[in-house]
């Protein structure tokens, strides 16, 4: 195992959060803490991406975002990584795949907004991350009814988990999709940077 990719033990279950976190504020730190504690996860990284495919605009250097998450996010659990340059890869279909390779006997589940979810289905290769991993989901402001409602979630219907067994996620098989509903955050990235609050 390369020394500059994060660890991890077989039997482990690590939860991703991939995003270019543009920067990173509080609410992935609120939905990065419930998810520890609703999903049944070992350990949460934050793949923290050179870029996102489906914005034109470029992101704020790597490393500076990197800093801003570290600073932001502080648990013993949960990893800051810029794994996804580290691997070369650009989608997350191809992120996935590297790391069951590079981690075998660790299972991997997804976490997301609501947002991201209702959006999901324009990701490359979709499906066949929903055929890969358990997909988490927690609630973001102004998404959740287009979220449950979305092409995605019309496709994992007949493999939801209820929120109230959410703990069962980290063992289930995919796929697996379970959505649950947390104290919603306003915070977002491009709000911040919209009145000032980060520049790239």
């Amino acid at each position: 195992m390369r020394a500059d990719l994060p660890r991890a033990r077989r039997g482990m279950v690590i939860g991703l959060l991939g995003g270019s976190f543009d920067p990173a504020h509080q609410g992935h730190v609120d939905i990065t803490r419930a998810a520890l504690r609703r999903f049944g996860l070992d350990r949460i990284w934050w793949l923290v991406s050179p870029g996102n495919p489906l914005k034109t605009q470029g992101p704020a250097p790597l490393a500076r975002r990197l800093d801003q998450a570290a600073r932001i996010m502080r648990h013993p659990k949960v990893t800051i990584t810029g794994v996804e340059a580290l691997l070369g890869t650009r989608y997350t279909a191809d992120t996935l795949a590297a790391l069951r390779r590079l981690y075998p006997g660790v299972r991997f589940v997804w976490l997301m907004g609501s947002d991201n979810l209702a959006s999901f289905h324009k990701w490359e290769d979709w499906r066949s991350i929903a055929d890969t991993v358990p997909i988490g989901v927690l609630s973001r402001p102004g998404s959740q009814l287009s979220a449950r409602f979305s092409p995605a979630a019309r496709y994992m219907a007949g493999h939801r988990i209820a929120a109230e067994d959410s703990r069962l996620l980290g063992r289930a098989q995919a796929p697996a999709l379970c959505l649950t509903d947390l104290p919603l955050n306003p915070a977002s990235s491009t709000a911040i940077r919209a009145r000032g609050g980060w520049s790239r």
